[in-house]
């Protein structure tokens, strides 16, 4: 909007307030442009308020605001009835009230700058959302509508003549309501307060306004907390990253791809991955499917060549294809295939855990997910792969880590390149779309939150069942706050999937102003920290992390390894005790370890000979991670030294079958063997 319309839109808004006197008795009529009505020369400007384009679609008078083409590149999550106000909704508040609420509103969105604190912090530097106001709006509309409600058994016609301006309703009327206010009094309800109370407000409402929120009284609420975290449990998410990882580089394999990420092909390979499938399964029988989808939704002939091969056995002798159920008969015997549902599942499944790993590794928003184009993701900026998404954003100073570009790391980029092997037979674009494939008279689309919450869903069942599945309780935001998660804990020397975490790291760290982080762990918890920017999230999540090591490795009632570790639980035992003979709880007396900044503490030598008098300087000890029961009397492991000793034995397997490694067969061998009694002595089953 041009500077002129602005300050015409604010003269007009200050014309209304000054003119209150006049307007009150005539704005019920007014309101519905009976232009015939003869009005005092004081308000001759009052129909080019009324007729005031508030937004592309629609006019000051009008009882329904859509914002919805004044939002450039909106999220999918918040198009069409998040970006539309329907004044009708609050049929108690009277005409002026709610012209009054009209005039704010517009200047909230139109110059919100007048509305910000004088402290310039760099939030509030950040130009708000129509959604964002809007929501504010709905909570304080349906709070003064309640508030009229109220005040309308002391007669109609008394409320007329008493309350005819939101400045006349008094602080006991406001404070009466909020007793009884069934909606939930929240941040959004705090805000509308805040723009009723700036000084600002005086130029809508003609005179000052208080009302303070904290000191109302509110009905008691029951907070029904949410019974799953908000992140993927560790045993859930080791499931899904290896999973989908050997998901992805077993359909590379079989579609003789490269694999980018070479340390998963070297596990995929040393644990013998592979998928059993019961019919054949290689670029041929990809490409053959792909025609199939697409012939059989409609789509002509010529399409269908210019995006896969179109094998002479599938067409008549004037080189036309057969109809489709002939097509799969000869599929049938070519590929060994007895029913395309199996073919369509493993497909699917492919591509499932391609998005999954673009999703979990990025830590992406909803909002970013859905807007992911296959074709173009992936490019080079500052001499690195990197993954961008569609979405534009309108206030570029508010770019932070993961919010612009997100690093590609190589399994990222295995999945990228599995889905669009994949993407043809959709005709779809968009990485996080249904699974169908695009009618021929249909534009394709991507997901919003549901969607990609029903998407994911789908992945999960066929991964760690129904139940476990209902019990997670997903949501869109799990992939951030789980990747942030497992930062924490590889910086705690608690990963998984190291290798793939690892990855992320480094490769951040070298794209972006970190520095490198593949010397020390320092930097996994600043990157984790940047990924969430709510302040309290981070820090629960942190905290979740190292309440999780301390358990690991002094809990009582745990499970350990090794030569000492009788000695080391009976250590345990004896000092908890103590502690709970005062009548502190387990979880307690965990939380405090973790509030003395006990997780972050290196449980390599010191914690193997703590308080022990026969300290043996001479023993090669080389950190918990690879702490080995086998070689050292001292050693005390659990479940979170898995991970890095899987590495060793794959590591090592791999090296059996390069050149040039002939003469340490021996070696080699052995450090298998000792991995894999490590391994058997943790309780792991190697397959």
């Amino acid at each position: 909007m041009e500077n002129y319309n602005i300050d015409a839109s604010v003269t007009l808004v200050k014309n209304f307030a000054q003119n209150k006197t006049v307007l009150i008795p005539i704005i019920e009529q007014f309101n519905e442009l009976k232009n015939d009505m003869e009005l005092p020369a004081t308000v001759s400007w009052l129909p080019n308020l009324l007729n005031l384009k508030v937004t592309k679609k629609s006019q000051f008078h009008e009882h329904v605001w859509d914002y919805n083409e004044d939002y450039l590149n909106p999220p999918k999550s918040v198009q069409g009835a998040k970006l539309r106000i329907d004044f009708n909704d609050y049929p108690c508040i009277p005409d002026f009230v709610m012209t009054e609420i009209k005039c704010l509103l517009h200047m909230c969105t139109l110059i919100p700058v007048a509305f910000r604190k004088k402290k310039k912090k760099r939030a509030e530097r950040i130009a708000i959302r129509p959604n964002t106001v809007i929501t504010q709006f709905r909570a304080g509309l349906r709070y003064i509508d309640k508030v009229f409600e109220d005040l309308s058994s002391l007669g109609q016609e008394f409320v007329e003549e008493r309350f005819q301006s939101l400045t006349d309703i008094l602080d006991s009327d406001f404070r009466k309501t909020a007793k009884s206010f069934e909606f939930t009094a929240g941040t959004e309800l705090r805000q509308f307060f805040n723009y009723l109370n700036h000084p600002y407000t005086k130029n809508i409402l003609g005179s000052s306004i208080k009302i303070d929120f904290e000191s109302l009284e509110w009905p008691a609420r029951e907070i029904k907390r949410r019974e799953a975290k908000q992140y993927f449990e560790n045993e859930d998410f080791e499931q899904l990253m290896l999973h989908s990882t050997f998901t992805v580089i077993d359909f590379l394999s079989r579609m003789s791809q490269e694999v980018e990420d070479k340390t998963a092909l070297k596990h995929f390979y040393a644990f013998n991955k592979k998928l059993d499938l019961n019919f054949d399964f290689d670029e041929s029988t990809l490409n053959d499917y792909v025609l199939l989808r697409l012939w059989s939704k409609g789509y002509s002939q010529s399409f269908i060549a210019s995006k896969c091969h179109i094998p002479k056995e599938f067409c008549d002798q004037s080189g036309t294809l057969y109809y489709h159920e002939e097509i799969r008969k000869i599929m049938n015997g070519k590929h060994n295939i007895r029913h395309f549902d199996h073919v369509r599942k493993y497909i699917n499944q492919v591509y499932y855990a391609s998005a999954f790993l673009t999703a979990q590794l990025t830590g992406m928003r909803p909002e970013e997910l859905s807007e992911i184009r296959i074709s173009s993701c992936l490019i080079e900026h500052e001499g690195f792969d990197v993954l961008v998404s569609n979405v534009k954003k309108n206030d570029l100073e508010n770019l932070t880590l993961f919010d612009d570009k997100w690093v590609a790391i190589p399994i990222m980029k295995d999945a990228i390149k599995a889905a669009s092997l994949i993407s043809p037979l959709k005709n779809n674009d968009f990485l996080f779309s249904n699974m169908d494939t695009v009618s021929p008279d249909k534009t394709p689309t991507s997901m919003g939150s549901a969607g990609i919450k029903h998407f994911i869903d789908n992945y999960l069942n066929v991964v760690l069942g129904k139940e476990r599945t209902k019990a997670i309780k997903f949501n869109a935001y799990m992939f951030r706050h789980s990747l942030a998660y497992q930062l924490h804990r590889i910086e705690l020397g608690l990963p998984f999937i190291s290798f793939q975490l690892k990855h992320v790291v480094d490769d951040v760290g070298k794209y972006t102003s970190f520095g490198s982080s593949s010397g020390t762990t320092l930097g996994y918890g600043e990157i984790a920290e940047n990924i969430i920017a709510n302040k309290s999230m981070n820090k629960s999540i942190r905290r979740d992390a190292e309440v999780e090591r301390i358990k690991t490795v002094m809990d009582p009632d745990g499970v350990y390894a090794g030569p000492k570790a009788q000695e080391h639980k009976a250590r345990l035992n004896k000092v908890f005790q103590g502690y709970m003979d005062l009548g502190y709880t387990k979880d307690e007396i965990f939380d405090a370890m973790a509030e003395q900044g006990m997780a972050v503490i290196n449980v390599g030598t010191g914690f193997c000979f703590g308080g022990m008098e026969d300290y043996d300087k001479s023993i090669p000890c080389i950190g918990s991670l690879r702490c080995n029961p086998i070689r050292c009397k001292n050693a005390i492991v659990g479940k979170a030294n898995i991970p890095k000793w899987k590495e060793v034995y794959a590591s090592n397997v791999s090296l059996l079958s390069k050149d040039g490694y002939e003469d340490r067969k021996s070696q080699l061998i052995e450090a298998i063997e000792e991995a894999k009694q490590v391994l058997i002595y943790l309780g792991e089953a190697l397959d």
